[in-house]
C-alpha cells in the first residue's frame, strides 16, 4: 500500500486496524482481481480528471452533479478552479498576500483576548458541573490549561511574513508557467513526501493544518491545541469594526466550538499531553454517555425534506460531536462576552447599531450566531449532508444549539415549553 519512494519506518502506526482487516477480507473474498483495478484506476480518473482539459471534466462533472444533486451546467469560474489550486500547491505563501491585505495586528491581538477570555469561561464551568468527580474534574482543568492557541497564521514551517523561511519551505517544488497539470503532479508528489519525511521524527508543534487564506478553524488533539486561520477572522464571523456582542456571536462562537471539541466524544479520549488513553473515571464516563444520548435523541428528531418531498431524519450518532461542541461554544462564549460586557457597557466596543436600536445587545449576540450558518442547497444537497456529514445541517446547528440555551431564552422572553425553550434541555459543557 506504501508507495516505493516512501521512507520506511520499522513501525507504522495504523489508526483504524479494524476497518482494515474488514476492507481486506471483504475485497479478497467479495471482489475479483479486474474488479480492484478498475477501481484503483476510476481513483486516478477522479484524483485528476478535474486539473484536466473540459471535454475531460464534463464527464466528471455529470456524474458529480448527479451524486450531489447540484446543476451539470453550473461550473466553476476558471478563477476559482487556478485559486483552489494555488491554495492547495502554495498555499503558506499566497497566504502572506491575503494576511498583508486584510489581517492587521490590531486583529490579531482582539482575536487573542477573545480566546483567552473564552478559555477562562470554560474552565470557570468545569467546577459547576456536578456530574464530573474531583478526579475527572483535575485532569479536565489539567487538559484545559494546557490547550495552546494559534491565530492567523504560522510563524515557523513555515514563517508566513518571512519571504526567506517561504523560498526555503518551498524550495524543492519546482514551478513551470507553461505547464499547469505538471506543476499539479510535481505539488502533488512535494507535499506527499513532506509529509512521509516527518515520519520517525520529533513531533514539529509549529505547523498548521491550514493555510492562512482558509475559512475555517481546527482542534488537534494530538497537539493540544485550537487554530483559527486569519481566513475565518473575517466578517461575518469578525471584524475590527463590529461591537463586542457580534464578535463573539460569530468569532467566539466558534472558539468555544473548537474548545469544546476538546471534551466531545472523540477529543475526550486524549489527555493533557494529547496521549490517546482512558483518563476518565468510570462513574464521570456513565454520567457523560448519559448526558450524550440526550443530544443524539434531540438532533434524531430534527429533519430536511430531500428531492422526493421524503422527510429524512438527522444522524444523531453521526453529528454528536459537532452538535457537542456547537452546545458548548455558544454557552462558553455568551458568559465570557457578558462578563466583559457589564464591566463596560458604554463603552464603543458595546455600541448599539444604527437602526437597531430597539434590539438589545444580547439579542443580537444570539441573531449573530445564527447570521454566520446562513447558507443555500438543493433539497438533493441537503440529503447527502444528512448521509455524509457530521455536521449537522445549518438550520439545526442553530435551532438545536439554542433550544438548549437558557440565556437565549431568558433574552428572547420564551415561554416555557415552546419550542425555542423546552423544559427539558440538553447541557453538557
Amino acid at each position: 500500500m506504501l508507495p516505493p519512494t516512501a521512507p520506511h519506518e520499522d513501525i507504522i502506526v495504523v489508526s483504524s486496524p479494524g476497518y482494515l482487516e474488514k476492507l481486506s477480507e471483504q475485497l479478497l473474498s467479495q471482489s475479483t482481481q479486474r474488479t480492484i483495478q478498475a477501481y484503483l484506476l476510476w481513483q486516478i480518473i477522479n484524483e485528476y480528471a478535474p486539473s484536466l482539459s473540459e471535454e475531460i471534466r464534463k464527464p466528471l462533472q455529470r456524474l458529480n452533479a448527479k451524486l450531489r444533486g447540484t446543476n451539470a451546467k453550473v461550473t466553476k469560474p476558471r478563477w476559482e478552479t487556478c485559486l483552489d489550486q494555488v491554495d492547495l500547491s502554495l498555499g503558506f505563501l499566497a497566504g502572506r498576500y491575503f494576511v498583508l491585505e486584510t489581517f492587521k495586528r490590531s486583529t490579531k491581538a482582539r482575536a487573542d483576548e477573545f480566546v483567552e477570555s473564552i478559555k477562562e469561561s470554560f474552565l470557570n464551568r468545569l467546577p459547576e458541573l456536578e456530574w464530573l468527580d474531583e478526579v475527572t474534574r483535575d485532569r479536565a482543568i489539567e487538559k484545559a490549561h494546557g490547550i495552546i492557541h494559534k491565530v492567523g497564521y504560522p510563524t515557523k514551517t513555515p514563517n508566513t511574513m518571512s519571504p526567506v523561511s517561504l523560498s526555503d519551505y518551498y524550495s524543492e517544488l519546482a514551478i513551470d508557467q507553461d505547464d499547469y497539470f505538471g506543476n499539479y503532479l510535481r505539488s502533488r508528489e512535494w507535499l506527499i513526501m513532506k509529509n512521509w519525511r516527518r515520519a520517525g521524527k520529533p513531533t514539529d508543534k509549529s505547523t498548521w493544518e491550514m493555510t492562512p487564506a482558509i475559512v475555517n478553524a481546527y482542534y488537534n488533539p494530538v497537539y493540544q491545541e485550537i487554530v483559527f486561520p486569519a481566513g475565518i477572522l473575517q466578517a461575518p464571523f469578525f471584524s475590527g469594526e463590529y461591537p463586542d456582542y457580534l464578535n463573539y456571536g460569530g468569532i467566539g462562537a466558534v472558539v468555544g466550538h473548537e474548545l469544546s471539541h476538546a471534551y466531545d466524544n472523540n477529543g475526550r479520549h486524549f489527555d493533557a499531553k494529547g496521549r490517546l488513553r482512558e483518563w476518565w473515571t468510570k462513574e464521570t464516563l456513565e454520567a457523560f454517555e448519559k448526558k450524550t444520548t440526550c443530544f443524539v435523541d434531540q438532533y434524531s428528531n430534527f429533519t430536511m425534506e430531500d428531492e422526493d418531498g421524503h422527510l429524512i431524519n438527522v444522524n444523531g450518532k453521526l453529528t454528536l460531536g459537532e452538535n457537542i461542541a456547537d452546545n458548548g461554544g455558544i454557552r462558553q462564549s455568551y458568559v465570557a462576552w457578558k462578563k466583559v460586557y457589564d464591566k463596560k457597557k458604554d463603552s464603543k466596543e458595546n455600541m448599539l447599531l444604527p437602526g437597531l436600536e430597539n434590539i438589545t445587545p444580547e439579542q443580537l449576540f444570539f441573531i449573530n450566531y445564527g447570521r454566520i450558518w446562513c447558507g443555500k442547497s438543493t433539497k438533493a444537497q441537503a440529503k447527502q449532508s444528512i448521509l455524509t456529514d457530521e455536521h449537522s445541517p445549518p438550520k439545526w446547528r442553530v435551532i438545536g444549539a439554542l433550544q438548549n440555551s437558557k440565556y437565549f431564552a431568558d433574552v428572547f422572553k420564551c415561554s416555557a415549553g415552546s419550542p425555542m425553550n423546552p423544559v427539558d434541555k440538553c447541557d453538557l459543557w
